[in-house]
């Protein structure tokens, strides 16, 4: 196998190209096709992309059109059969979901010239769908040579609306594990807490479980944005803990790094509820991989990230996360985990790890 070409509007952002970097360092020839403008959810503002190649990376942009998310994205038409013949590659891997129009797009237009396609998923809970977006997300799934899945959750799934489709569980990013990692001197526990403001993610949960702890010395640095700030930083009010909660707003993805030597701690709280579970725990890999102690809740991918490497507490049960934070306190019980974060992300996590893992995949649908 020697050209892919990976359709994502993922890959936007440059820092979230180390996979596509180090499968060309592999010696592949990597194409990865872009929405051409794209609005960002989080931060606003829309972005025009431009045709660039770097580290051996090939960055298309494709015309495109959506409202503001992945799944009403689809592509020109014209312009992605000209892209497909043009580089009439190996293997097409599409990282959308199965039930998004440009999913359906690509892989339609994959079987249309003969090129064996692979789809990445993260959904991990299965939700009713209309018979014709049902129908339709099923015929998508056996038009595949194969699935990547980013959680055991979310190959469960595939498996079940496609039984016989071989199927791989591996991240959809890997992550930057620095040589040597920067650790600053903090006055108390610095914990963090980096997503999305949303009700899913239980910050609430994490702010009723720092009140338990208000006695000790502690501050919370929180980075993201939502609909539900307003309502968090009133709770932090009302249970006499604003003082100790810096609220940074949402960051780049290439300013995020910035924040880990500034933290002891990263608590990942999300909930697990019937429509929804933590996707991918990318952020949570990211923290072991500079030797930040990580904490997560039970449901989701986040156990499966944190391995034996951490600490993983029910989900909305904020005196058990109090408890874990009080025990962490102490550098010489944060210590081991951290080390052991380390090395898992370095060993499963990893820009090169993820890479390999994907190759190796990749060759196993091949031959």
């Amino acid at each position: 196998m020697h050209r892919v070409l990976i359709i994502s509007h993922t890959y936007i952002p440059l820092s979230n190209r180390g996979k596509l970097r180090a499968l060309a360092a592999r010696g592949l020839d990597v194409t990865v096709g872009v929405p051409q403008r794209w609005r960002d959810p989080v931060l606003g503002g829309t972005r025009e992309i431009a045709w660039e190649r770097q580290s051996g990376v090939e960055v298309f942009p494709l015309p495109s059109h959506h409202h503001g998310d992945a799944a009403t994205l689809t592509f020109g038409s014209r312009a992605l059969h000209a892209l497909l013949r043009d580089k009439r590659p190996d293997l097409i891997q599409v990282e959308e979901e199965p039930t998004a129009p440009a999913a359906r797009q690509v892989v339609r237009a994959a079987r249309q010239l003969s090129l064996p396609a692979v789809l990445f998923t993260h959904q991990n809970v299965g939700l009713p769908l209309p018979w014709l977006a049902g129908w339709r997300r099923n015929r998508t799934l056996r038009r595949l040579r194969g699935a990547i899945a980013g959680s055991e959750g979310a190959a469960a799934l595939v498996r079940e609306l496609a039984p016989g489709l071989r199927v791989g569980v591996i991240p959809q990013l890997g992550v930057h594990v620095p040589t040597e990692p920067q650790h600053a001197y903090h006055d108390g526990l610095a914990i963090g807490c980096v997503g999305r403001l949303v009700p899913e993610k239980g910050i609430d949960t994490l702010l009723q479980a720092l009140a338990e702890n208000r006695a000790h010395r502690w501050h919370l640095t929180v980075v993201g944005d939502g609909p539900d700030r307003e309502r968090l930083e009133r709770l932090a009010s009302d249970l006499r803990l604003a003082a100790r909660v810096r609220w940074m707003g949402a960051l780049p993805p290439e300013e995020v790094p910035k924040l880990w030597p500034e933290l002891d701690v990263l608590v990942l709280p999300a909930r697990g509820l019937p429509t929804w579970a933590e996707p991918a725990a990318h952020v949570v890999a990211e923290a072991m991989a500079h030797e930040v102690t990580v904490v997560g809740t039970s449901g989701g991918a986040t156990p499966e990230v944190i391995g034996d490497a951490g600490v993983v507490v029910p989900g909305d049960d904020p005196l058990a996360l109090s408890a874990a934070l009080r025990r962490l306190a102490a550098a010489d019980q944060r210590r081991p985990l951290a080390q052991a974060g380390r090395a898992r992300a370095m060993q499963l996590f990893s820009d090169d790890a993820v890479a390999e893992r994907t190759l190796a995949f990749w060759k196993e649908l091949r031959a």
